[in-house]
């Protein structure tokens, strides 16, 4: 673009000068004549006015010169006069184009140049969501790796856990197993002693019986010897008295026995009350350890979900890496074209000075 201030008047009185200098004033003289001012398209229509206006007066011949000579001159003159306008006019019509062309091309530059900052702003833009998705993958990552040593603690405990109900399991059996021992040697040793007893007492019966058997022979051999023997009458009173005494005392150790007897049979109903608990109690303790193996079968498949997950997302994250590279290369690509382009534009302002 010209300078604010170039006027035909500057470019007449260079172009004079240079005349006078016998120079040939052209665009490049004149413009350093003005000091390097001005641009060439605003020079060059002034320039071509100022040699109009000078051709059409020439100056007089010098004395000497031929007239047939100087129509000769003239008539090459203007031959290359108008051979040099028509050559001036191609290349302002080239030029024209060239220009057109340019300015084709520049639009064109431009409007790739938009597309191209759309296309890195949405890049950009992508390049933000990718990011943010890689960090909500590591966060998700990150809680993800919590869960899983949670589960892992938790799956410790209950295997911790699994472990002393199984302890618990095998002492109430071994309890179990010691009370049913210990149940059957009672039970064996009440029967035996209920035996020993009832030997005992149909011992003792059958001796009251025999006792019986002989006193009532020595009563009757009494009554025979009644009339001899009533002097003994009364020693034969208190001998059965005795044995009367006796019998109650035999009757009394059989109510004892008795007695014995069901006092072992409670026992007996106890312990097989308890022996009931401690199978009831093993019977709640299986159903306890199946729900524990449940419960730890279940947190096992969670463990190998979340495992999964994890994995999962660190193939995500593998892959948002992969497609941030992918962007930063592409986005480079696009910045080398951006630079490139500026520098054609660059270039192009220059060659329009």
């Amino acid at each position: 673009m010209a300078r604010a201030g170039i006027l035909y008047s500057h470019v007449a009185a260079a172009a004079a000068g240079l005349a006078a200098d016998n120079k040939n004033p052209t665009v490049d003289t004149v413009r350093e004549a003005l000091g390097g001012t001005g641009s060439k398209s605003t020079i060059a229509p002034m320039l071509k006015r100022w040699k109009e206006e000078h051709q059409q007066a020439p100056a007089p011949a010098t004395p000497g010169v031929p007239p047939s000579l100087l129509q000769a001159v003239k008539g090459v003159y203007e031959s290359i006069k108008t051979d040099f306008q028509q050559n001036l006019d191609v290349e302002k019509l080239a030029h024209a184009a060239g220009l057109e062309q340019l300015a084709d091309e520049l639009q064109q530059s431009r409007a790739e140049r938009a597309v191209l900052e759309q296309r890195v702003k949405a890049l950009e833009t992508e390049l933000d969501g990718a990011t943010t998705t890689l960090a909500q993958a590591h966060q998700a990552n990150h809680l993800l790796t919590v869960d899983l040593a949670g589960a892992r603690s938790e799956q410790a405990g209950l295997q911790q856990r699994l472990a002393d109900r199984a302890s618990e399991v095998v002492s109430l059996n071994a309890q179990l197993t010691q009370a049913r021992a210990q149940f059957d040697h009672y039970h064996a040793a009440t029967a035996a002693q209920r035996a020993e007893e009832r030997q005992g007492f149909e011992q003792r019966a059958a001796l009251v019986d025999r006792e019986l058997v002989t006193l009532r022979q020595q009563l009757l051999h009494h009554k025979g010897q009644a009339a001899q023997l009533g002097g003994q009458l009364s020693q034969a009173g208190t001998e059965n008295a005795r044995l009367h005494q006796a019998a109650e005392a035999a009757h009394s150790e059989a109510a004892r026995a008795r007695t014995e007897s069901e006092r072992a049979a409670f026992q007996v109903a106890a312990l097989s009350a308890q022996l009931d608990k401690l199978q009831t109690r093993h019977d709640a303790m299986q159903a306890e350890l199946s729900d524990s193996k449940i419960a730890l079968a279940v947190r096992a498949r969670e463990s190998e979900i979340a495992a999964s997950r994890l994995a999962i997302a660190d193939s995500a994250a593998h892959a948002g890496a992969q497609e941030k590279q992918a962007l930063m290369r592409q986005l480079t690509v696009l910045e080398t074209e951006l630079r490139q382009e500026r520098a054609l534009k660059v270039q192009w302002n220059g060659k329009s000075d």
